[in-house]
């Protein structure tokens, strides 16, 4: 039954995320696919933390979602948008319209994790700001040598490319040199069809 939405704390103060080595624990043997995304995806990349993380993204075809959310049913689930938040149960068609799911601690109100729905067609991963733009799912996902999977950092640039917050900008510069020249030319690729080749990271990746 759809609910009206609701609105709940959001920012810095109210995160107490869990880091990708704890999601991974927490997910160990699940029957889904997810991977870690966002600024912690390009640490896992570079094999260490370089600046701090307050909240942390993963990434789920929408169809595995509700494994992973049965693996984490000790925990509440709002479906995220413009207007506030849905109980996942009670979202109607703003499950369909928003992909953001936040995780929260019903112990502490404090958010755990942003789970994010993806539009891939079981063979590839599927760019959720283009879905012209897609790629093999085995060559979108990497792992640490520990195993937590991650979006592979030309994925993750691409969207902070897109939207180029003082952090994006910054994760662009400390990633784009250790990319390789299939990694940068595709990403150069991805961004001149998305935004046009006066984009301004196009330059450096050449």
């Amino acid at each position: 039954m759809l609910v009206e939405p609701v609105q709940l704390e959001w920012g810095p103060e109210t995160w107490d995320a869990w880091r990708p080595e704890e999601i991974s624990k927490l997910l160990a043997g699940v029957d889904a696919r997810w991977c870690v995304v966002g600024g912690w995806a390009l640490d896992l990349f570079r094999g260490h933390q370089t600046r701090a993380h307050e909240d942390l993204e993963i990434a789920t075809p929408l169809w595995d979602f509700d494994v992973l959310r049965e693996r984490l049913s000790a925990y509440e689930f709002f479906v995220a948008g413009r207007e506030g938040f849905w109980p996942v149960d009670g979202a109607g068609g703003a499950y369909f319209e928003y992909q953001q799911t936040m995780v929260r601690d019903p112990a502490n109100g404090k958010w755990r994790v942003d789970v994010m729905r993806c539009p891939d067609n079981r063979a590839h991963w599927i760019c959720a700001l283009d879905r012209a733009i897609h790629r093999p799912y085995d060559e979108s996902i990497a792992h640490t040598p520990d195993g937590i999977p991650y979006l592979r950092p030309e994925l993750v640039l691409l969207f902070k490319g897109l939207q180029t917050r003082p952090k994006d900008q910054a994760d662009f510069e400390a990633t784009a040199p250790l990319l390789d020249a299939g990694a940068r030319s595709w990403l150069a690729s991805a961004l001149t069809e998305t935004k046009g080749s006066d984009h301004p990271w196009i330059t450096s990746l050449d």
